[in-house]
């Protein structure tokens, strides 16, 4: 019992710096997301139509000390799925604390459905689903006659905007450029690199601080498939997607199993 609580205290805690991930100063400005919570291809409130696959995603971030000392941590493990309709399953399964082998890895489940319009978190300990609403996807007779949106990019360089409110700060020199096309776990990907310089001044620094990072789209997944981010202050942190399989998921995997409780988050009850 007792052991149970740790774990699901672990889990939640682990979960909950995956939703609401802390941003490091400007490499947030670089890649969305940060170590052990960057979805590259996680649920999104707009469905993908006709783009279904399955994979794992892998994160691993590699720190090295002033004195030559490299510590590598690697992030929880995360299954994706997507269907043709656009529906989504992320399967979180953390790693175990010390001292807790041979225990069952807490894992957290997640379904979006943006056709119903809902989303759905799982907990297999009580075999209950929290249910909450949002707005439902684009018909898709809709989407065939509205412009196509371009494929989500993680490299967001810090605009202007940004340093409005100070204007007697130094400004950063961002610089992008393509890097081609490449196969990637057998997925074709084209690349571009984003470089972002802060000049001495800027964040209280006495030398330039250089932000390189690498993002690789596939048109054919519509996400990336590769995110790479080297930051002098944070490490070096690389997501990938392996395993990927661009073929129809089972569709029981985004169906609610006929055992489990729904509980709305927007409504008092079990129903």
């Amino acid at each position: 019992m007792k052991a149970g609580l740790v774990l699901l205290a672990f889990a939640l805690a682990a979960a909950a710096q995956t939703s609401a991930p802390q941003k490091p100063p400007a490499a947030a400005e670089v890649i969305s997301g940060s170590f052990g919570s960057f979805l590259v291809g996680g649920p999104s409130m707009q469905a993908e139509v006709g783009h279904p696959y399955s994979a794992e995603q892998v994160t691993e971030r590699v720190q090295t000390l002033t004195d030559g000392t490299h510590i590598t941590q690697t992030g929880p493990t995360i299954k994706l799925y997507r269907d043709s309709a656009g529906r989504t399953r992320t399967e979180h399964i953390f790693n175990l604390p010390p001292g807790a082998a041979g225990a069952s890895p807490p894992s957290l489940i997640q379904i979006v459905d943006p056709v119903a319009g809902y989303r759905y978190t799982l907990d297999s300990r009580t075999q209950t689903v929290r249910r909450s609403t949002f707005a439902p996807a684009m018909p898709r007779t809709l989407r065939a006659a509205a412009p196509a949106n371009p494929p989500r990019s993680n490299v967001v360089p810090p605009t202007a905007a940004a340093f409005k409110a100070d204007s007697t700060r130094p400004h950063p020199e961002i610089s992008q450029e393509p890097l081609g096309t490449q196969t990637i776990e057998g997925v074709l990907a084209e690349g571009r690199r984003a470089t972002i310089t802060y000049p001495v001044g800027s964040m209280g620094n006495d030398r330039p601080i250089t932000t390189v990072s690498e993002t690789w789209m596939s048109s054919d997944l519509k996400m990336a498939v590769l995110s790479k981010t080297s930051d002098p202050r944070f490490g070096d942190t690389s997501t990938k997607l392996t395993n990927i399989v661009m073929a129809e998921p089972d569709p029981a995997l985004f169906q609610i199993p006929a055992e489990y409780s729904i509980v709305d988050e927007s409504a008092t009850g079990i129903r």
